[in-house]
């Protein structure tokens, strides 16, 4: 059985591959349009998947199929969302709205399975919400654009996907599980690009890497150790981990986008990540584990 820590690190590991998701997706928006790429990561990711666990397709039970297929639906509307999301805000800043999700996390427990809010969660919340007003700020106005409320949307899906992957994953076989996500994400973008969509007549080089990342690396890969390391710690760690991969992206898109970001929009980042950091910090943990 794999010790939470090494699910934590290798969590870790997924949010650098996401982080530079969001530059090959940015670059592939440039010549595929949004259902169009979705439906190629999602369908290409799920194919080795599946052929891996082909022999345990027979004995898959109804409640399975069900909640793969229902985890699939979550990740292809965040996944939409923030698509859409890239069109109109810049990668960075599309990171870090997404990072919220480790906010919402708490509250959907809440929701959902009755559990109580920490003082901490309330603080981190409030630092939150003030770093999106902070990042979202245009000159000397307060402008929380659409390609904002998209990424927003999307950061409340991908905490729905998270908790329900934590409740219904955790005992399924992590082929098949990444197979059914992949496979129902990627037939409904199939369906929306075949219907509001046209093919681009030129694909360009860079725009085949992109693609080729976002289907090998960042979901396939990324979704496949993903869902195993999840299978041995709990979504609000998971959560608080995953959403670093704001920093990453932000990293990344210095380096390769050369994007910039104003001072206020710089501290606005910084207060996010302080309470994505926040959120997963317990220091009764700390001297617990000190004093055994």
């Amino acid at each position: 059985m794999m010790h939470k820590t090494t699910a934590n690190f290798i969590l870790v590991l997924v949010t650098i591959i996401w982080g530079g998701g969001f530059i090959a997706t940015s670059t592939a928006l440039n010549t595929f349009p949004p259902f169009t790429i979705m439906a190629i990561r999602f369908l290409g990711a799920a194919i080795l998947p599946f052929l891996i666990a082909w022999r345990k397709w027979r004995s898959l039970s109804m409640g399975e199929l069900i909640h793969g297929i229902m985890i699939g639906g979550f990740l292809f509307l965040a996944f939409g969302f923030q698509t859409f999301g890239l069109q109109v805000t810049t990668p960075g800043k599309n990171a870090f709205l997404t990072a919220t999700y480790v906010v919402f996390v708490p509250y959907l427990l809440w929701l959902f399975r009755k559990r109580r809010l920490k003082r901490k969660e309330w603080a981190a919340s409030f630092l939150c919400i003030l770093g999106i007003a902070l990042l979202t700020l245009q000159g000397d106005s307060l402008s929380f654009t659409i390609g904002d409320s998209l990424s927003f949307i999307c950061a409340l899906f991908f905490a729905i996907h998270i908790i329900a992957l934590e409740r219904y994953g955790a005992h399924s076989d992590v082929f098949v599980m990444t197979a059914l996500q992949m496979g129902t994400a990627g037939v409904i973008s199939a369906l929306f690009a075949c219907f509001t969509e046209t093919w681009p007549a030129q694909i360009p080089t860079t725009a085949i890497l992109s693609v080729g990342y976002s289907i090998l690396i960042s979901t396939m890969l990324a979704y496949l150790l993903q869902t195993w390391a999840q299978k041995y710690t709990d979504a609000n760690s998971a959560s608080m981990i995953l959403s670093m991969e704001a920093l990453w992206a932000s990293v990344f898109s210095f380096l390769f986008l050369q994007e910039t970001m104003s001072v206020a929009m710089l501290f606005g980042a910084v207060l996010i990540l302080v309470s994505v950091i926040s959120m997963g910090y317990d220091p009764h943990q700390k001297k617990a584990k000190r004093s055994s």
